[in-house]
């Protein structure tokens, strides 16, 4: 114990050298302490606290603040795996998996940004699993373990293949799935090669279900994109290929005969082609292989339409199938590419640029942590408050259905939204329709899902923001924002579609 005082004052010894005298106080290792507290303890912390006033002081911020947002984001829980991954003799046998948590994520991006700290985008050359300081450029780089469909593994194989020259040398080392290099090219990491946009078009181009030649075979895929010729004799193949894939699912009697509905007996009698209908035992049937020889001659139509017109046919089909797969997986903008698969905005805000002063939208952080009263009413003997109602907006990045809580990305950082256990899962649950063959679509997805922006009346109770309206307050209590127009209006929704409700997973 007699070795504490001298360990003591080397510490403050050391922070004289490294000019930190004037902090010794804060870290409560000067010579004289305000309250009783155990030496021991007080030199274990006295030591880290000099550790990182040095490095605050001597060293680029970009270190300090990769640090901060490290902590403030959980990422040392993926730390603490990946060193347990890499030292198997102590690993448990059943492997741990950490999903990412976006809601920390985003609020410590939000708090790093708000300093006037520049986040970049993932570089698929330079990024690791977690955030790394950029000293070169000034900034802290995204890490690939926090972007969506990018697994752990991808991440190693990442690595593990590096350098790469472009996308293409990217993709021969890599092999990467079709989701984790969508998510790659929308999180900015082959900027460096080429335009996102472009990246994008080349690669679902180069991936999409081209048809190299085309046949009869893809006649489905021309009846699905509308590319039959418009001509009388056009239409009436079409409606005998049809009704002979009825004949095939609905009315297959034998090898040798279709057996024909009152649907088929009206189809063939409303098209002239009733002497086709032959009367058995009281049966209504159609030879199969007369009614070939029929379908063959209708067919031949649209075999000679497609020889003749091949180029032309290929290229437009081509370029429904690409534009398909575009609206799949590469709709919007690139600040909804970025918060889709980074759940931050490298770019500016999808809101940053809506007309507040007509939707009446303020800043969350500008409100005092307690609402104003604006009036007061009894009720049983109880003082009931009245506040002061506010609308703010953002981007839903993660909810907590156990809380009923939404974190939401505003303009101007992360508000979390604390409703009503009944208000959250009306607006939570996902919305779908049947379809004529029985099964389901869904047609809208939660309100709060990750991505979707919304706007909210209510007031702000310390750090969180509760929903609120009164009967005088007008509009509604909750908004779905559809979509946000180049001059700043707003397409607004209050109702959920119509359909049938079920949970969202």
């Amino acid at each position: 114990m007699s070795k504490i005082p001298d360990l003591h004052k080397k510490v403050l010894a050391q922070a004289k050298s490294a000019n930190l005298g004037k902090y010794v106080w804060e870290c409560g290792i000067g010579p004289q302490m305000g309250y009783s507290f155990s030496v021991i303890h007080a030199l274990a912390y006295s030591f880290v606290g000099m550790q990182t006033l040095y490095l605050a002081t001597h060293f680029n911020p970009i270190y300090w603040n990769t640090a901060c947002l490290i902590v403030n984001s959980g990422s040392l829980e993926n730390s603490a795996e990946e060193e347990q991954e890499s030292q198997p003799e102590t690993a448990t046998k059943t492997k741990k998996v950490i999903s990412t948590d976006y809601a920390k994520i985003a609020r410590a991006i939000g708090s790093i940004q708000r300093a006037g700290i520049k986040i970049g985008l993932v570089n698929i050359n330079k990024s690791q699993f977690g955030f790394i300081p950029d000293v070169e450029n000034n900034q802290i780089l995204f890490g690939l373990k926090g972007m969506l469909h990018v697994s752990d593994d991808a991440v190693k194989a990442i690595i593990e293949n590096r350098p790469y020259t472009s996308i293409k040398d990217f993709i021969n080392k890599v092999s990467p799935k079709k989701q984790t290099m969508i998510s790659l090219i929308k999180g900015g990491a082959f900027d460096n090669f080429l335009d996102r946009k472009l990246a994008m078009g080349w690669y679902l181009w180069e991936t999409c279900d081209k048809k190299s030649s085309i046949t009869l075979q893809n006649l489905p895929a021309l009846i699905k994109y509308q590319l039959l010729p418009d001509t009388a004799e056009s239409k009436l193949a079409f409606k005998i290929y049809e009704f002979t894939r009825y004949l095939k699912s609905k009315c297959k009697f034998d090898d040798k005969y279709y057996h024909l509905d009152s649907r088929a007996i009206n189809f063939l009698e409303s098209n002239n082609l009733e002497d086709y209908i032959l009367v058995i035992d009281q049966h209504c049937l159609i030879s199969i292989k007369e009614w070939n020889k029929v379908y063959q001659f209708y067919t031949n139509y649209f075999k000679k339409w497609i020889n003749d017109n091949h180029a032309l046919v290929k290229d437009t089909l081509n370029k429904k199938i690409f534009k398909d797969d575009w609206d799949r997986y590469a709709s919007g903008n690139i600040s909804s590419w970025e918060m889709e698969v980074l759940c931050f905005y490298y770019h500016d805000h999808e809101l940053k640029n809506i007309n507040t002063k007509k939707y009446g939208l303020i800043n969350y952080f500008d409100l005092p942590e307690q609402a104003v009263i604006e009036s007061t009413s009894k009720w049983q003997g109880r003082e009931i408050p009245k506040y002061k109602i506010s609308k703010i907006c953002g981007t839903c990045v993660a909810k907590n259905k156990a809380k009923s809580i939404v974190s939401l990305l505003t303009t101007e950082g992360v508000v979390e939204i604390k409703f009503s256990k009944e208000f959250f899962a009306m607006y939570d649950k996902k919305i779908s329709q049947k379809r004529p063959d029985g099964t389901k679509q869904v047609i809208e997805t939660s309100w709060f899902d990750r991505g979707s922006m919304i706007a909210v009346q209510g007031y702000r109770r310390d750090d969180n923001f509760i929903p609120k309206k009164y009967s005088s307050t007008g509009g509604h209590l909750l908004y779905k924002i559809d979509k946000v127009y180049d001059n700043g209006d707003l397409e607004l929704r209050s109702t959920r579609l119509v359909g049938d409700t079920e949970e969202d997973e």
